[in-house]
């Protein structure tokens, strides 16, 4: 169990290195931090044995609290919470994805939230129990509680009656969202043309909308790649944001506002990520091709011909392209295979 801490808490530090001291004392905002309390503290009836503390160092040298903490039971808890409060303090480089949309970006203050059913009960003034049905938010990294529902029961058996409707209907609301989702993106198809299955949609398309978006952000999914083959990987969060800011620059963005740090390697990484920029080329509008291609595919372009998706760019992109090149993107870049069926209609009897 996790709860918010209810007070302040003030922490000396001992043996520290100097090299450590000197990295806290100018490090801007607050890091997170566990400790195992000499005696348990205890709240609403339990004992918690363990703490999480965002801090910094004073230049007196001592940890002042600079934040909620969240008491947990066990150092299980206590590790996952400070993991989970740290990446929610850190800027992380992300791949967002929608139908018609997709970019690589920064994300912060994101938080790990569940839905519970529950059964509670306690004993009433008479001696009897009260019972009673919960539906609740949870906060996994502080244990912060949201109730949603509360339904007062007369016994245990209609406590539990009303968590598992609940939580029926909880199912069934994601269920609908996740399938409105699916027939709003994609249009039902028009005369000589097959549907999209849904191999295509879960399997094939995934892989080509990766495509896309890595010609666009090479450095950013290299290291997403890496990630991807070794989730347990150490790649520090500062080479995720030189990753970012090296696409940024290939795409045109000025880095003059941002605080560089003194770092020779990236500052020419910069400099080759400019005059790329500034060559332009074909390369740059072939991959604006390939994206609106594999974005768009759910929404109707699965049904267009080659010719078709090739005027279609010619509009968007100001450039020509002709149906042989759309094919090779579409198929051979890709792996999207067209569903509209090949050759003339039939003729009207």
């Amino acid at each position: 169990m996790k709860i918010p801490l209810q007070g302040e808490f003030q922490l000396v530090p001992t043996n520290l290195l100097e090299s450590v001291k000197q990295e806290l004392l100018q490090e801007s905002s607050p890091r997170y931090m566990w400790v195992g309390l000499p005696e348990p503290i205890r709240q609403i009836g339990h004992d918690f044995l363990f703490l999480v503390l965002p801090i910094k160092l004073t230049p007196e040298l001592v940890f002042k609290q600079c934040g909620r903490g969240v008491l947990c039971q066990t150092e299980a808890e206590a590790k996952e919470s400070m993991d989970l409060l740290s990446k929610r303090e850190t800027e992380h480089v992300v791949v967002a994805e929608s139908a018609g949309f997709g970019i690589v970006g920064k994300i912060k203050n994101f938080r790990c939230v569940i839905t519970e059913q529950s059964v509670r009960s306690r004993p009433g003034k008479n001696g009897e129990k009260q019972w009673w049905a919960l539906e609740r938010e949870i906060d996994k990294a502080t244990g912060e509680v949201t109730v949603l529902r509360r339904h007062d029961a007369v016994d245990e058996a209609e406590a539990t009656h009303t968590a598992k409707q609940w939580l029926q209907e909880y199912e069934q609301e994601k269920k609908k969202h996740f399938e409105a989702v699916a027939k709003s993106n994609t249009p039902p198809p028009p005369a000589r043309c097959k549907p999209l299955t849904q191999s295509e949609l879960k399997d094939d398309l995934p892989v080509a909308k990766w495509t896309a978006l890595k010609r666009q952000w090479p450095h950013s999914f290299e290291i997403f790649e890496k990630r991807k083959a070794n989730p347990n990987s150490n790649i520090s969060d500062q080479k995720c944001q030189d990753a970012y800011l090296l696409d940024l620059v290939e795409q045109g963005y000025d880095p003059e506002a941002d605080t560089i740090r003194g770092d020779l390697q990236l500052c020419s990484a910069l400099a080759k990520a400019a005059k790329k920029f500034a060559k332009g080329g074909k390369r740059k509008v072939s991959d604006l091709a390939v994206y609106l291609i594999a974005f768009n595919w759910e929404l109707g372009w699965c049904y267009l011909s080659d010719a078709e998706i090739a005027a279609k760019l010619n509009e968007i992109l100001k450039t020509l392209f002709t149906p042989e090149q759309v094919e090779k993107y579409r198929y051979r870049t890709l792996g999207l295979v067209a569903k509209h069926l090949s050759g003339p209609p039939p003729k009207s009897p």
